[in-house]
């Protein structure tokens, strides 16, 4: 039994379908991280598991209890949002605080005249001011307690609003984009300290980002959405290495991987560059396929060698590596190829080269975009 799963969830606005039909289960102490362009639909996805928005159809579940129809303050999940959603007018303690209020305090507790002579607010809101101390000093920023927000950095506001989340013991967390208003170094920071919160938490978290680097780094499991559809659910090596549609190969990795059209002949053979790249490709002779090669899956030779021959069109230095986009007969699109910079050091615009390509890693796509498999046993043409 899953500790939450999103099921069967469908969503329209009108003829808008923006959910079609996606499942989600995380385990115990998981981090599952959802992933895609703009408008696929993600943040819909969030905000109807925290029960801010109602799916057409499906179910979701806490465990063995189903919460489609609770009211999202009976949901016991906790999300934050990608623009903090503190308030001004409250300290960082009196944010943190929010959550506890409302669950530990009756109304008349909590009304501001009235609540200081209700029997019992005294007692829990010094147990409730002891949880936010607690819960500030794990995440760095008991010194930040009486500030407002507007006295705070970007990432001070962020922790604020994850200690917010934190402090109820939620079953569950859900974060929709935290992380997209600071700045690139703060991101690689906060990146790691959202980890370590989720690890010390012990519940399952949903994350959602368009950054893949963010979804690879952090999760257990990435689903990747397109156009309200998961098209793969998986461990991020798997999500990189293997996938299983040429949308989510090209979405994830960076740079972009290299896609060449191509069509089989005899015994399932592709041909590139006048040379034999891959040799098993299943369906009839003259299928149209798409082979997807990773930058970092393409070596660099020198004239003479054997390869591909090609032409150096663009070199890209990135400090620790360099893109080298070269062009050959037969695509349109230079291929690029990631190398380290002393291997590069004698190249120029302009200069000949070969490429000697892994056909091991070579992925190979119908005109539909899911992953065609090879014939077994398939077989690594080797003239190239």
């Amino acid at each position: 039994m899953s500790a939450f799963a999103l099921r069967h969830i469908s969503k329209s606005y009108g003829a808008n379908s923006i959910l079609n039909d996606v499942s989600i289960e995380a385990e115990e102490g998981e981090f599952i991280a959802l992933v895609g362009p703009s408008g696929c639909g993600k943040s819909t996805l969030l905000r109807i598991a925290a029960g801010l928005d109602h799916g057409d159809t499906g179910s979701i579940w806490m465990g063995e209890r189903e919460i489609t129809a609770d009211h999202p303050a009976d949901r016991n999940v906790a999300m934050v949002f990608q623009s903090y959603a503190l308030y001004p007018h409250l300290t960082a303690a009196q944010n943190i605080a929010v959550p506890l209020a409302m669950r530990n305090l009756s109304l008349l507790q909590r009304m501001p005249f009235i609540g200081r002579f209700v029997s019992g607010r005294a007692t829990a809101q010094a147990a409730i001011k002891k949880q936010v101390f607690t819960t500030a000093t794990s995440l760095q920023i008991d010194h930040l307690l009486d500030r407002k927000p507007g006295q705070m950095s970007g990432g001070q506001r962020q922790r604020v609003a994850l200690a917010r989340a934190l402090v109820r013991q939620p079953g569950v967390f859900l974060m929709d984009e935290p992380l997209s208003n600071l700045d690139a170094n703060l991101r690689v920071h906060t990146r790691a300290e959202i980890v370590d919160l989720h690890r010390r938490a012990g519940v399952p978290t949903i994350y959602v980002t368009h950054d893949q680097s963010e979804a690879l780094s952090m999760a257990d499991r990435v689903a990747v959405m397109m156009g309200g559809k998961v098209l793969q659910f998986d461990s991020p090596s798997r999500i990189y290495d293997d996938p299983r549609h040429i949308e989510v190969a090209k979405f994830v990795g960076s740079p972009r991987i290299n896609i060449i059209s191509a069509i089989t002949s005899e015994n399932g053979t592709i041909f590139f560059g006048g040379k034999a790249i891959l040799e098993g490709v299943t369906g009839p002779v003259g299928t149209s396929v798409h082979v997807g090669i990773r930058p970092e899956r393409i070596k660099l030779r020198s004239p003479g060698s054997k390869g591909i021959a090609a032409t150096v069109s663009r070199l890209e230095f990135l400090g620790s590596e360099v893109l080298v986009t070269a062009d050959t007969a037969g695509i349109d699109e230079g291929l690029v190829v990631k190398a380290a910079p002393a291997d590069v050091a004698h190249l120029g615009v302009g200069s000949p080269i070969m490429l000697q390509i892994d056909k091991g890693a070579c992925l190979v796509f119908g005109q539909d975009g899911s992953r065609l498999p090879l014939r077994t046993p398939a077989r690594i043409a080797v003239d190239a």
